[in-house]
């Protein structure tokens, strides 16, 4: 296949990391290479959320969610699975908002409980899909760090869905509007944060002067 530049968004890098399309396709599984700079950087862990940010010209940019699949024996390339963002079965899932695609670091610990290591995989105006390695229970209160650039944005959450994926804790979660004033403020936050998540990774591309 013609090698295709692109930028990945982890929550553990403040940057878009950039890289290259060595093999695989893009909608489904494919492999990337990291310039040496960005290889020493990185540390990546198998499941882990990434933003696919992809550059066809200068009035397409696109981005996608997808997961490490895993690690190559060359240290400098990673396989990563492109996700579509699905919707459930309303008896499964309560989001009734479109879902974006993201890569943060969070922290969530149940009411009384300590805080434990977290990273949003989507977001919605009415909830979040969450990989921790805590282990909560489905019906479980509890409240969301979720850190953004400088900010950290604090969200309470009931725990609606439990699973297992890339042999971690996945939660789906459900933010708790107490009133409309807050369901207002969590919608403004996730707006801002899709928007400027988009604005960083076109600005990165921007900057690298790819030829499209």
């Amino acid at each position: 296949m013609q090698k295709m530049n692109l930028v990945l968004r982890h929550y553990n890098k403040l940057k878009p990391i950039n890289c290259t399309v060595v093999s695989g396709d893009i909608n489904k599984l494919f492999t990337v290479r990291f310039d040496e700079l960005e290889c020493k950087e990185a540390h990546f862990l198998k499941g882990d959320p990434v933003l696919i940010g992809i550059l066809f010209n200068q009035e397409n940019f696109q981005i996608n969610g997808g997961s490490v699949a895993a690690a190559t024996q060359y240290g400098d390339q990673y396989i990563i699975c492109s996700n579509d963002v699905e919707f459930l079965a309303k008896d499964n899932e309560k989001r009734e908002f479109d879902r974006y695609p993201t890569s943060l670091l969070a922290d969530i610990k149940k009411i009384g409980g300590k805080r434990e290591a977290a990273c949003i995989k989507d977001i919605s105006y009415s909830g979040m899909c969450i990989f921790s390695t805590g282990d909560f229970e489905i019906e479980d209160n509890v409240d969301i760090n979720l850190y953004f650039s400088n900010n950290v944005w604090t969200f309470e959450a009931m725990i609606i869905r439990k699973t297992k994926n890339f042999g971690r804790n996945e939660y789906g979660v459900q933010i708790v509007h107490r009133d409309k004033n807050a369901m207002y403020a969590a919608q403004s936050q996730v707006a801002a944060l899709v928007q400027n998540e988009k604005e960083i990774m076109y600005r990165h591309f921007s900057s690298l002067h790819f030829k499209i």
